[in-house]
């Protein structure tokens, strides 16, 4: 990402919100935080991501993991003489006590492969990163793009800065350029807070600012992740957190669905076992596919260089015949025989095989659709 996190947080009065104090004040013993431009994400004291489980929120003070859910997903324990502190909280289960933040209980994923991967991240749609998201006023959300995760409206579309707009001075975009531009406009009952201000335009109109620059939309963007106003000089989409670097061999590839991530040659890469709705990791099986269930006359193994090096989720996994291939998020990637240019997506396309995804520039799977007829 951007999807829902532990809870959404906003703040609208100037004396609600200290950054400091907001997630890293009274971490409780074998918690970390990890500060990031979008927030702040927990790990334990190895640095391995902590998980929240969305349908935990239906039994407040009980896990609603239990057994091969908890093999997968292994709860954060907390030792017999911990105390809850602020956010956080404990719950008992048969093991003993478990951490969790804001009542959401805690666990770590088996599958991730090193410390600070996010691997479990969005599986099969119920499991998230635990997370504290940065304060915003209410108009202002946060969004994925291709350029990284984006400050955004309430309806998703992409937030800009101006270089000609100067802290004190009067707003650079005005007459003409307020034609293509939209000023974000701030209620009167919002005041400035945290990296939070109002700045006032010629005409009165109050307008949100991040960190001293003033925001605007552009009319050219219609749906969420769109940034076509971030081609235009002097104008930039407001980046909380960079998207995440790709593997040399990754090129980005448009196609009637989005951009999607190809190999060297252009073409597109998927991974199985990617379907939200599969219970398959629940049950405490391991991501991917084993023998018969892959026919490798159509899925062709993306087999890596020999000097390959991970990097960021993607990882490499040894074969039996000494080759490795790669992986996302733990789940071996593969191309289709049926695509033969660049953009294609024919392994699942007009409804195939939903254990199949290609993943988007902006790291979510894409199962299988019709698109474009």
């Amino acid at each position: 990402m951007f999807r829902s996190r532990i809870a959404a947080f906003s703040c609208v009065i100037a004396l609600a919100c200290s950054a400091s104090a907001l997630a890293l004040d009274n971490l409780p013993p074998g918690i970390a935080g990890k500060q990031l431009g979008t927030g702040w994400q927990f790990a334990d004291d190895k640095g391995m991501t902590l998980y929240t489980f969305d349908r935990d929120e239906g039994t407040p003070g009980q896990s609603s993991c239990k057994g091969d859910c908890a093999v997968t997903w292994p709860p954060v324990m907390a030792p017999a003489d911990a105390k809850p502190t602020a956010e956080w909280s404990i719950i008992t289960r048969e093991e003993g006590a478990q951490w969790a933040y804001k009542g959401m209980p805690l666990y770590r994923y088996v599958n991730d492969a090193f410390a600070g991967g996010t691997f479990g991240d969005g599986v099969n749609g119920v499991w998230r990163v635990a997370f504290e998201p940065i304060p915003t006023p209410g108009e202002i959300k946060i969004g994925l793009s291709t350029l990284g995760q984006v400050l955004t409206d309430a309806k998703g579309l992409t937030l800009y800065s101006f270089d000609s707009d100067r802290a004190g001075q009067k707003s650079g975009c005005k007459d003409a350029c307020l034609k293509t531009w939209r000023p974000l406009v701030a209620p009167w009952a919002g005041n400035p807070f945290a990296d939070w201000s109002v700045s006032i335009r010629e005409d009165g109109t109050r307008q949100w600012a991040f960190k001293g620059q003033p925001l605007y939309r552009h009319i050219a963007d219609i749906a969420p992740g769109e940034i076509s106003g971030s081609t235009i000089k002097g104008w930039h989409a407001v980046v909380l957190e960079p998207a995440p670097p790709l593997p040399p061999w990754a090129t980005v590839q448009s196609s009637d669905a989005g951009e999607l991530i190809a190999n060297e040659k252009g073409l597109t890469v998927y991974s199985h076992d990617f379907n939200p709705r599969n219970r398959r990791a629940v049950l405490g099986r391991p991501a991917g596919c084993k023998g018969e269930c892959v026919d490798e006359t159509e899925w062709i193994p993306f087999i890596a260089v020999a000097d390959a090096k991970p990097m960021g989720s993607w990882a490499l996994v040894p074969l039996e015949n000494g080759t490795k291939q790669w992986s996302y998020k733990g789940q071996k990637l593969y191309t289709n025989v049926k695509d033969t240019k660049p953009g294609d997506f024919k392994g699942i396309r007009f409804g195939g095989d939903r254990s199949w995804a290609a993943i988007m520039r902006s790291g979510q799977p894409m199962q299988g659709v019709t698109v474009g007829g």
